[in-house]
Parts: C-alpha cells; sequence; structure tokens
C-alpha cells in the first residue's frame, strides 16, 4: 500500500525485511506469503530484496515519509496472519528505536494505524457478504 512511497533500494531493503519479519517467529502460514507477493507485485519490476543492517537503515531511509511507510509494511506483514508474534514484534521495534520513532509514540500511533485498518477490511468484507 504504501511502497510507491519508496525508490527502487528502498524497496528491495522492505522486501528483504518483509521476509525476515515472515519468518522471525519460525513460522510461515499462507496469509504471510500471500503478502509478500503483495509487495513483490506492488514494487519495480526486477527489484530483488536487499540485506542492509538496521544501525545502517537511517542513511537509506533518510525522511520521515520513507520510515513511516517501511514501518507500515513491516507492521502489515506482522499482522498478516492476524498474529503480530513477539519475535516479530522485536524486530520492527528494533528498526523504529534506529529511526527514533520508539520514544516519541510513532511506532505505536502505526501499529494502530495497522490495526484499525484490518478492523476496517473485515467490516468490508462482512457488508460484501451480506
Amino acid at each position: 500500500m504504501f511502497v510507491q512511497n519508496l525508490n527502487e533500494r528502498q524497496q528491495g531493503v522492505l522486501l528483504h525485511y518483509a521476509d525476515e519479519v515472515m519468518r522471525a517467529d519460525r513460522r510461515i502460514d499462507a496469509a504471510e506469503l500471500m503478502e509478500m507477493d503483495i509487495l513483490r507485485n506492488q514494487a519495480e519490476p526486477g527489484v530483488k530484496a536487499e540485506d542492509v543492517p538496521i544501525g545502517a537503515l537511517p542513511g537509506l531511509f533518510e525522511d520521515r515519509l520513507s520510515r513511516v511507510s517501511f514501518l507500515l509494511e513491516l507492521v502489515g506483514m506482522g499482522y498478516a496472519n492476524e498474529n503480530f508474534d513477539p519475535e516479530q514484534s522485536e524486530l520492527v521495534n528494533q528498526i523504529a528505536r534506529v529511526f527514533g520513532f520508539h520514544e516519541n509514540g510513532t511506532i505505536e500511533a502505526i501499529e494502530q494505524w495497522v490495526q484499525d485498518e484490518l478492523a476496517l477490511m473485515k467490516q468490508a468484507q462482512q457488508l460484501m457478504e451480506g
């Protein structure tokens, strides 16, 4: 949903870290695989996953738009199967800390937005089903 706010290199890093979030709990399910497919399809053609150390992320994601977009997608991956496991949350929180978003409430706001969006999607599905 927010992949378009990232340049090609940032998209590659997103693909890597989304995969890391997906695997953090040592379980992969169909909903998570579907979310990875969505991210790959939203990325520019030919973008490949790129591993960048967490400490180097602030230099790559230099502005608030790219940082928040990156974290929204990672939290979305964490909730793909409706179970944001502690291992997944810890990885996302490590990234939020290097961005300076852990102490100012930004990561909490991001997580709440994802939860709200999921609830709205469920409501829309219920409306469509009657």
